[in-house]
């Protein structure tokens, strides 16, 4: 496009891609805490650990594929960890929310959240009650 003049019939438009020509989706900058970032390595090396145990001692047996893919994305995860930044892709989105449940039910986080919600509302009231 020249400054000076109005675009001509080829310059209409800017010829800008409008999607991500490398087909690999918008990039999400990520913003953790240090703490979060060491527990996070931790969990996913654990996860890609047990990954890399699961097809070496039974390989064939289970699902290869699915496997290779998980491993994988946990290998992704883990270098977002260091650069700070990642595409997310479906396998990702995946293996973190998996992750999130299996978490969550060892700890057994909806007991937790229920019991801590009943504490809370209990001391709440009884604080109001209090300044009265």
């Amino acid at each position: 496009m020249n400054a000076n003049r109005e675009p001509d019939h080829k310059e209409s438009k800017l010829l800008m891609a409008d999607d991500n020509p490398t087909g690999r989706g918008a990039a999400v900058a990520l913003d953790l805490p240090v703490k979060h970032v060491r527990f996070l390595r931790g969990v996913f090396e654990k996860a890609r650990d047990g990954i890399s145990d699961e097809l070496e001692e039974f390989p064939g047996r289970l699902d290869p594929k699915r496997l290779h893919r998980e491993h994988a994305a946990y290998g992704r995860l883990l270098t977002a960890l260091d650069e700070l930044v990642i595409v997310p892709d479906h396998d990702v989105c995946d293996v973190v929310g998996h992750l999130a449940g299996v978490i969550d039910q060892g700890n057994e986080y909806k007991r937790v959240v229920s019991e801590h919600e009943a504490l809370h509302s209990l001391l709440a009231q009884l604080s109001e009650r209090e300044d009265r």
